[in-house]
């Protein structure tokens, strides 16, 4: 007992950073696993169980603990998982550490672990696949090896090997388990008092000095690349494959290839990767390269597999060797130069600064992802998308404007990106090109296209289907509304600008052109409650952007009510004006929405939540002057959603609290300007001494 009181104690301690944490109760923990039901991993710390989060039916990964004596491990642990975001690293979902077993959540990745792929399955993976589970994992590491998660601290990753490298749909590589990873201040290189690691994998200069340094996962690293083109295990009874390759030449080198992937035009790609592999296995540690080094060459060997494999190139392996080293230098003369699209823009430097944060492609990387513009998604006056894949294998959207016209769009959908966090149900921003002529946003990619294409063609879309549509895209919202965003409007809100992946999860995308966001450089975009003095400062000085913005908090909402109407309806070539209009008459005249619900979904028990559905969305789409405080706001939409569908799932619908007409006379206030926009943030009817704002402003 005294034990977790210290260690419950030390959580407390610090601070800001685990009250971020999403923490789950042991019945959660139980139900999300039905009692812990399906084993799908094991290692020295713990076992990993299949499960799912909610009623959203969104698959999780559980990992529990097995002893009760690491509770400090498991701290860590959760500690640097917590704080990383990185597309080549499993997202951090949450975690219970108030009973016993300690248990993890994390997302689920379908395929499973490298080592079960290459070594337990005869799944055929072509060599530039290979090379794009490399290059996933090396992102991971170089995102860890470089300062990302704070200002003076790396993460060293303590045990990469295959089976910690897991691979969702597409082949790319997820880094997971971080039970061994340690965070190292400044930088600096630590001494651990007990070395513990997966033996075979394990940097010996750690194992016989303890000495902690990046450089020990570029020699676990090292191994990852030995296994992966030979698709054997780096000892097997006697054999110890660094051993052998160390000796190996000629002929007999390339008799250790996987046959599968070794061939005329592949065997000197082969060669290369052997003998960067070779460099991170140097028992010099200081002679090992760094993983963004790793990176480099590993994207430099694809390129050129690819050329030979198309035979349009003529270029020689060697010549590949001197641009590892001149590659920096034309990205970071290009980038300047690109700047130059920025020099009219009065915000410049933070325009720059915003852009950094995701990667930045040439003109040439973005013909080669999309195959040289070859497979086209949709278009529209502005732009084109495209779909790509990257190095790593991660496929991508590519949004790739048409004309200098859209520089405006292209600068406020980046800065509006930029600000928003990594979120589940808002597309995420991988990368952009900012060479003049070739303006790109990369985004993760959307298996299945827009709710505008499902809502047209003939998948079955169950009711409690369309209600976790309408629930996530209703919560998105709610999240951008909210101060942690620095408020923002989204603008144009459509059954065509919500995507969803292949299991129906929505994404908000389209952030360029309508979208507005009120952010001041010295606020807190973290904060809880929005700052009064900023509030203050963009009433007094800017107005405009004020009005703008809250313009589009309203039409989100109203916009919201339509694509409610249009899931309930299945209207996919109806305008949201006319969708309005026709709910509106069939509720005046049967006092019911029965005549315009999609037929495939009306069965009895389905009809009660319809009903409240197509009432909440009439109510999103109030446009009497006098009425309109009576629209919800995003947070009550959301709410009011979430107990539709839990008494749907109940099949006993009741009737659940609306605003009524005298609260909502009696919220009317004086000053209209700050109130309104109170009622999106905080849901907030009326003024009151306890408001976060005072009425002191006015």
């Amino acid at each position: 007992m005294d034990s977790n009181i210290q260690f419950m104690t030390r959580i407390s301690s610090m601070g800001a950073m685990w009250q971020k944490i999403k923490c789950f109760t042991e019945d959660e923990i139980e139900g999300m696993t039905n009692n812990y039901g399906t084993l799908i991993g094991k290692g020295g710390f713990g076992e990993v169980y299949k499960g799912v989060l909610d009623d959203h039916y969104d698959l999780v990964a559980v990992k529990r603990y097995i002893t009760e004596n690491l509770r400090e491990e498991f701290m860590e642990e959760v500690s640097i998982h917590s704080q990383m975001s990185h597309k080549n690293v499993v997202k951090f979902i949450g975690c219970c550490v108030g009973g016993s077993p300690l248990t993890l959540v994390t997302e689920y990745v379908p395929k499973g672990n490298l080592d079960d792929i290459l070594h337990n399955s005869v799944t055929a993976i072509p060599l530039d696949i290979r090379l794009g589970i490399a290059i996933g994992c090396v992102e991971a590491l170089s995102y860890m090896h470089s300062m990302h998660l704070s200002i003076d601290s790396l993460i060293c990753q303590g045990d990469i090997k295959p089976a910690n490298i897991l691979l969702d749909d597409n082949f790319t590589a997820k880094v997971s388990d971080f039970g061994l990873s340690r965070l190292l201040l400044g930088g600096i290189t630590q001494y651990a008092s007990k070395v513990i690691g997966s033996i075979d994998y394990m940097d010996p200069v750690l194992m016989h000095t303890g000495r902690l340094t990046p450089r020990n996962d570029v020699y676990s690293f090292g191994i990852v690349l030995l296994e992966l083109i030979t698709r054997k295990r780096v000892k097997q009874g006697q054999m110890n494959l660094i051993g052998i390759f160390e000796c190996a030449k000629g002929k007999g080198l390339r008799k250790l290839f996987d046959p599968s992937i070794a061939n005329k035009n592949s065997i000197k790609i082969l060669e290369e990767i052997v003998e960067l592999a070779m460099e991170c296995l140097r028992l010099d540690i200081q002679n090992r390269p760094e993983m963004n080094h790793v990176e480099k060459r590993l994207r430099v060997l694809k390129r050129d597999l690819k050329c030979r494999q198309e035979q349009a190139s003529s270029q020689s392996i060697l010549s590949s060797h001197h641009s590892w080293h001149t590659k920096d230098k034309p990205e970071k003369a290009q980038l300047k130069k690109s700047g130059s699209f920025f020099k009219r823009n009065a915000s410049n430097a933070k325009i720059i600064s915003e852009f950094r944060s995701v990667r930045s492609f040439t003109k040439a990387e973005l013909k080669e992802i999309t195959d040289n513009y070859t497979n086209i998604l949709s278009g529209c006056i502005s732009a084109k998308f495209y779909k790509g894949r990257l190095e790593d294998n991660t496929v991508v959207a590519v949004r790739k404007f048409r004309d200098t016209d859209s520089q405006e769009a292209f600068i406020n959908g980046g800065i509006v990106l930029s600000q928003i966090a990594d979120k589940n149900n808002i597309i995420k921003l991988l990368g952009c090109c900012l060479e003049a002529e070739t303006l790109a946003f990369i985004y993760e990619y959307a298996d299945k296209g827009s709710l505008l294409d499902i809502l047209g063609s003939q998948e079955y879309l169950p009711l409690d289907l369309r209600m976790r549509i309408a629930i996530k895209t209703a919560e998105a919202l709610q999240y951008l509304h909210s101060s942690a965003t620095g408020i923002i409007g989204h603008g144009s809100i459509s059954a065509s600008t919500v995507l969803l992946h292949n299991n129906f999860v929505p994404k908000l995308t389209d952030f360029s052109g309508a979208s507005k966001l009120i952010m001041d450089s010295g606020s807190n975009a973290g904060d809880s409650v929005i700052n009064s003095v900023l509030l203050e400062k963009v009433l007094d000085s800017d107005p405009y952007r004020y009005k703008t913005v809250l313009m589009n908090l309203e039409s989100d909402v109203y916009r919201f009510g339509g694509v409610l109407l249009a899931l309930i309806s299945r209207a996919n070539n109806v305008s949201f004006d006319d969708l309005i209009i026709q709910f509106t008459e069939a509720y005046q005249k049967d006092n019911s929405g029965k005549a315009m619900f999609d037929k495939d979904i009306t069965t009895e028990q389905d009809i009660a939540a319809l009903e409240k559905m197509g009432k909440l969305a009439l109510r999103c789409t109030i446009l009497n002057a006098d009425e309109m405080v009576m629209r919800p706001t995003m947070q009550e939409v959301a709410e009011e959603l979430r107990r539709i569908r839990r008494c749907c799932k109940l099949r006993t619908i009741e009737a659940t609290p609306h605003v009524t007409e005298t609260m909502a006379t009696a919220a009317a206030p004086l000053e209209l300007r700050l109130p309104n926009l109170m009622r999106h943030l905080f849901g907030y009817r009326r003024i009151s001494s306890t408001d976060p704002i005072r009425t002191s402003l006015f």
